[in-house]
């Protein structure tokens, strides 16, 4: 997860130095006003969001590379306790990054409007606004994702194809779709009798290790045990 964040951080970074770096922005468009002080204006508030941008990309992969340093010598108990005691360790590289690509965005969609007007901008602000609305709907919906049966209402998210398979009125709202199509519904079914494989696994490991500790305090129970003589 580091990794993947750490890297994630330090591509997008390059994009920031680059806009930094870059000439300045002149308009792509024929203007009878003279509009060199507002370029000027827009081309630093430009330089501040790329810059805001790659210090959150700079802390987050910093963050990541001081975690891994840290808990790839860890076994996996310690590793436990490490996130036990900084439980923030992997939210805020992940946070920063967030911040990072939405200040670059912002400071792309104030060079659309130096190079290419207010309409264009105002089209790509408002597709933005979409795209950010849709991201942070998408990370709460995952984010409430559970894999144990029965504990909340986003484990009929995946319950329904080892329970519910033959009731499709009890299917979610995004499978009503999956009954008209075979190929779809052999692939659910074949991940549904997968997870019920899995988990029936999983339950007689935890049988058998239950019996066996039992059948082990039995044992010691009858080895402590002295022969009482009248």
């Amino acid at each position: 997860c580091w990794t993947n964040i750490g890297v994630t951080a330090a591509l997008v970074l390059t994009v920031d130095a680059a806009m930094l770096q870059a000439d300045a922005m002149s308009p792509h468009f024929v203007s009878e006003d003279e509009i060199g002080t507002e370029l000027e204006i827009l081309q630093l508030i430009l330089d501040f969001l790329a810059g805001i941008s790659l210090v959150y990309c700079m802390h987050s992969v910093l963050s990541c590379v001081i975690a891994l340093v840290y808990v790839e010598p860890l076994s996996n108990t310690d590793a436990i306790k490490f996130f036990v005691a900084n439980p923030a360790s992997m939210g805020t590289p992940a946070l920063s990054i967030g911040f990072a690509c939405f200040y670059t965005l912002v400071a792309a969609g104030i060079w659309v409007v130096g190079t290419s007007g207010i309409y264009n901008a105002t089209a790509y602000f408002v597709l933005l606004a979409v795209i950010v609305g849709f991201t942070i709907g998408e990370t709460i919906d995952k984010a409430g994702f559970c894999p144990e049966a029965g504990r909340t209402k986003k484990s009929h998210e995946w319950q329904w194809t080892t329970e519910h398979w033959d009731d499709t009125s009890k299917w979610p709202w995004f499978a009503h779709g999956v009954h008209k199509d075979e190929k779809a519904k052999r692939i659910y079914r074949r991940m549904g009798l997968a997870i019920e494989a899995r988990m029936a696994e999983e339950a007689k490991s935890a049988s058998d290790k239950g019996s066996g500790r039992e059948n082990a305090t039995t044992k010691n129970v009858e080895i402590n045990v002295v022969p009482r003589v009248d």
